[in-house]
């Protein structure tokens, strides 16, 4: 009598369980429509479509993607579709590396189930630009790389240096349009190779330079309204006399609401553009208040550093966010890469001539040759 009561509760809690399971949204019309044409399984296209983007395996984007090119015809579009498919996706910083193609940084080339803000910012480009898991990856690896030369010395590490210019065939700078007479400038200074040696990285490349724009963020309410969905932010960080882009993320806008969408601990969200200013601005003058006193402070341990041996650390200054710069992704970027008759695959190219190699080893296979 005991094990037929157990059984039932056993049973009972197990029809409870499988009662609980949200069910599968049945297809649209047009989603069943494009399942057919496609080939693909109507219950695996049900899945697809329920399952956060974080969740897909290599596999369920090799079969998503063929899909979102046939059903959302706009890049921006599809930028949109799947950047929103990614919300709530876990955050974390420093993800990506060229492992197994070089050694010196271990990360993978590609991560699907978390990301920063510029992994997130990348894949969802590549993967809107893509039509299989193939071109997704070798697109990506385009947008990370300066001419898609997987190698630590050519991939892009400095957002206001680099990134831009290695990707001139995928976006345009829009920032003088939104506010030509606000516009600030600032120079970026670059030694590449002090970047390499401080990380154990054989390249060695001349040191360079680099003006480039920003919107100050005091101005930016009156430029949303030319923002478009799709368009790249990067956020302008820094001090009086130092400023660099310390963050990425995406413009969404639905009717006259804009959104910045970006991945940010602890996880990618959605946020009203208007209400991360207002928040950002009232941090920028706690910050400028705290900045005052270490300043002060400052000039003290200075003063007392020159006239004494022992030597006493400066107070560290609380970062700004002064401002953002915007790009455009191009309508048909990839005709900027592409030759007819070529396909979209990873390639074995040569090092740019820029970045010499510095170690013993290769020094002594020259020698040989």
């Amino acid at each position: 009598m005991i094990r037929k009561r157990a059984m039932i509760l056993i049973l009972a809690v197990l029809l409870l369980i499988s009662g609980c399971e949200k069910a599968l949204p049945e297809l649209l019309p047009e989603q069943k429509a494009a399942a057919d044409t496609l080939g693909i399984p109507a219950e695996r296209l049900r899945e697809l479509l329920a399952k956060p983007l974080y969740e897909f395996s290599e596999t369920d984007v090799d079969i998503y993607l063929p899909y979102l090119q046939y059903t959302v015809p706009g890049l921006q579009e599809r930028i949109k579709h799947l950047a929103r498919k990614n919300l709530g996706q876990p955050y974390e910083i420093y993800l990506l590396g060229e492992h197994p193609a070089e050694i010196y940084d271990p990360q993978p080339l590609y991560i699907l189930d978390k990301s920063d803000c510029v992994v997130f910012c990348e894949h969802m480009i590549a993967m809107a630009l893509a039509d299989d898991w193939q071109s997704f990856f070798a697109i990506l690896q385009r947008i990370r790389y300066k001419d898609g030369q997987i190698s630590y010395a050519a991939r892009n590490h400095y957002g206001e240096y680099d990134w831009l210019s290695s990707n001139e065939w995928l976006v345009d700078n829009i920032t003088a349009d939104l506010a030509p007479e606000y516009q600030e400038f600032d120079t970026a200074h670059v030694n590449k190779t002090r970047f390499f040696g401080k990380r154990g990285v054989p390249y060695a490349m001349p040191e360079d330079s680099l003006v480039w724009n920003y919107v100050p963020i005091e101005v930016m309410p009156g430029i949303l309204s030319q923002l478009r969905t799709g368009d790249i932010v990067n956020v302008v960080r820094g001090y009086k006399h130092n400023r660099w882009i310390g963050h990425f993320g995406f413009v969404m806008v639905d009717g006259d609401s804009v959104y910045f969408l970006h991945s940010t601990p602890p996880e990618v969200i959605q946020q009203p553009f208007l209400e991360v200013l207002d928040k950002l601005q009232a941090s920028n003058m706690e910050k400028k208040k705290a900045n005052l006193i270490a300043e002060e402070k400052n000039k003290e341990i200075k003063a007392f550093n020159e006239s004494h041996e022992e030597q006493l650390p400066y107070e560290p200054l609380e970062t700004l966010t002064l401002g953002y710069r915007f790009l455009r992704i191009k309508d048909d970027p990839l005709k900027h890469i592409m030759k007819p008759g070529q396909e979209l695959r990873l390639q074995v190219v040569p090092v740019t001539p820029l970045a010499l190699k510095t170690t013993r080893a290769d020094s002594v296979l020259r020698m040989i040759k």
